[in-house]
């Protein structure tokens, strides 16, 4: 069956990279692989292994394999190779911890929980981010904060980057407004603060627009970028809801964002005496270019832009019961990247309510509905007991096993659809019927490609219908730059 199953994909252009008989490939350090690529990767901590890169194959990579198409699943063709003209993808650099600079399509510059310092409280940074204050780009349309720990929130970066005066708004949630004013000094209009489940608008111009209207091939550049607020997005609106999964309502003539404050599974406190005193949050990012910005390709003309999602999971544990990230996926999902962190895990009896393992961060990646999702929240500072390199491999051990089991299915519904073809053509043979209609077992048996064209196109039905994605789940070197595969593909 798994022969089967694995030929026929790959007669479809489809590399899955798994062996189908239990077992994962190995270079020659015996380091385990998922997928056609291994990304070898060091930095100043002295950090060096082969970080994974899952197969990519997404439901509908799948789907079109099988029916007409050819889908290549090599990560470092497809994401780690930076294009620089494409307004089609999501750019991700991972600056160290939780720490990302995340470039949408409709030039919306994003940064989360920044942190460029050597300490985190007591615990000194293993090595140098990757990016310093300076580097970043000269407008960062928002900053993220997901809670107040001095891991995530660290006071000295908040004041270089008031000082610089890059950051144009700061996303955070309830109780922290007070503290970025009264302790940072951070003008309170740039502040947005926002409850579980509550969003703000932002639009921008777009840098090339028409000279005048209907003057499309004639565009001029605007040299006022800069975004502001349309308004907020108030919890629990359901119409609201909807239009963040979505393009927002407008003409496209701007670049727009809706920016949607999730929950997550913490908790918060910056001293003995204020736990809990602010909330904790992840975040849901929902940008759309503009007409004039956006790609034009036979299937996305420039009148409809396209919506592009990301995901920042924060600091999050995976709740035993309580189906928190499904809802997340459910309310805002599907995200085409996602940053789910992966470190900070044992001992487990105490991280465990607070901080997602490797296995639980896989679950999280297919509960929300990502596209793909790049590892954060590990090897940069000494958090919890865990090896700082035990991370990566654990996820990717985790990606591997998970997608073998999908593919393990996908075997099983390969064997039935043959099962069904023999017993066709044998009550063709016999002259008995298929569904009941004596001319289509007249058809089949005068042209068996039909039937075989029949049984393939069933078995990507079902796959579709019965399984899951596979996981495409990236752990990066600090400093690496990742790009989404595009919405074509």
């Amino acid at each position: 069956k798994f022969q089967r199953v694995g030929k026929m994909l790959n007669e479809y252009g489809i590399n899955i990279g798994v062996d189908l008989q239990g077992n994962h490939d190995t270079d020659g350090n015996g380091t385990k692989s998922v997928g056609n690529e291994m990304q070898t990767t060091s930095h100043d901590s002295g950090f060096n292994s082969a970080l994974p890169h899952s197969s990519g194959l997404s439901k509908m990579g799948m789907t079109s394999a099988l029916k007409e198409t050819r889908y290549s699943s090599s990560l470092a063709q497809t994401n780690m190779h930076d294009d620089a003209g494409t307004n089609d993808s999501i750019h991700l650099t991972w600056v160290g911890h939780s720490t990302t600079l995340v470039e949408l399509p409709g030039d919306f510059t994003i940064l989360t929980d920044p942190h460029f310092s050597n300490y985190a409280g007591p615990m000194k940074r293993n090595a140098p981010p990757s990016l310093s204050v300076n580097d970043l780009p000269d407008i960062v349309d928002v900053v993220l904060i997901s809670h107040d720990h001095y891991d995530h929130l660290d006071y000295w970066s908040i004041l270089q980057l008031v000082d610089s005066n890059k950051v144009q708004f700061w996303a955070v949630p309830l109780g922290l407004k007070d503290w970025l004013m009264n302790q940072a000094g951070v003008c309170p209009e740039k502040i947005v603060e926002l409850e579980w489940w509550e969003g703000v608008h932002i639009s921008k111009d777009a840098q090339t627009q028409p000279t005048s209207a209907g003057d499309e091939d004639n565009t001029i550049f605007s040299t006022s970028a800069l975004p502001e607020v349309v308004g907020l997005v108030r919890k629990f609106d359901i119409t609201n809801q909807r239009n963040a999964k979505k393009s927002p309502p407008s003409n496209y003539e701007k670049n727009e964002m809706i920016i949607t404050c999730a929950p997550s599974q913490h908790w918060c406190s910056r001293t003995p005496f204020d736990r809990n005193k602010r909330l904790w949050c992840s975040w849901a990012v929902h940008a759309t270019p503009s007409k004039y910005q956006s790609p034009t390709t036979a299937t996305t003309p420039t009148t409809t832009p396209q919506t592009h999602s990301f995901y920042f999971a924060g600091d999050t544990g995976l709740p035993s019961e309580f189906p928190l990230h499904r809802q997340i996926g459910d309310r805002l999902g599907p995200f085409d990247l996602a940053a789910i962190p992966i470190g900070a895990y044992e001992p487990r009896w105490f991280m465990r309510e607070a901080h997602c393992n490797p296995a639980e961060a896989v679950k999280i990646h297919q509960a929300v509905r990502a596209r793909q999702s790049v590892a954060i929240h590990y090897d940069t500072f000494d958090l919890a007991d865990e090896p700082r390199e035990e991370p990566p491999h654990l996820l990717l051990k985790e990606v591997g096993r998970v997608n073998e089991g999908i593919l393990r299915m996908a075997a099983e519904v390969v064997a039935a659809a043959e099962e069904v073809k023999m017993v066709a053509e044998l009550e063709a043979v016999s002259g008995g019927s298929v569904g009941g209609g004596g001319e289509i077992v007249d058809a089949l048996s005068a042209s068996p490609s039909v039937l075989e064209e029949v049984a393939v196109a069933e078995v990507g039905e079902n796959l579709v219908e019965m399984l899951p994605s596979l996981v495409d789940f990236a752990a990066i070197g600090q400093g690496q730059r990742f790009q989404s595969m595009p919405k074509a593909v």
